[in-house]
């Protein structure tokens, strides 16, 4: 029995390990040019984020050459470097930043693009403090 309990605490560390944030050195690099929003999306390649993904998708196309749009899977190389570089750790699904930053204002209020929007979240991650339209109304007042 003993050894079944250990087996069992290696497997979830393991899979908390896979959560986490390598110790990859940071790095800034630019995402776009001047002129142009640049928009830094960081995500878990997952079933549930890639429906959010689509929906982001579909948004970003209303832009065209106005955003230039970085992508960075969690579990890249290039992944590991953002999040750490941008202080992201755990198991985040998706943080979006614009023109560097995950802060927003709309109206009175304020919050982050990080989770899942309202309304989209899963049973084990909770909804942000954002929507979609939170998104269109910040890069409207964004692109030039």
């Amino acid at each position: 029995m003993h050894k079944v309990t250990i087996l069992a605490m290696l497997i979830f560390g393991a899979l908390l390990a896979g959560c986490g944030v390598s110790a990859a050195p940071a790095q800034s690099v630019p995402t776009a040019p001047p002129g142009v929003t640049s928009v830094e999306i960081i995500y878990l390649n997952h079933g549930p984020v890639r429906g959010v993904l689509t929906d982001i998708d579909k948004l970003l196309a209303n832009y065209g050459e106005k955003v230039a749009v970085t992508r960075y899977d969690f579990n890249s190389p290039e992944g590991e470097t953002f999040a750490q570089s941008h202080d992201l750790k755990g198991h985040i699904p998706l943080a979006i930043f614009v023109n560097g930053s995950m802060d927003f204002t709309v109206g009175e209020r304020s919050g982050q693009f990080y989770s899942f929007p309202q309304g989209q979240g899963t049973g084990v991650v909770p909804d942000g403090a954002w929507s979609l339209d939170d998104l269109q109304q910040v890069l409207d007042g964004a692109v030039e």
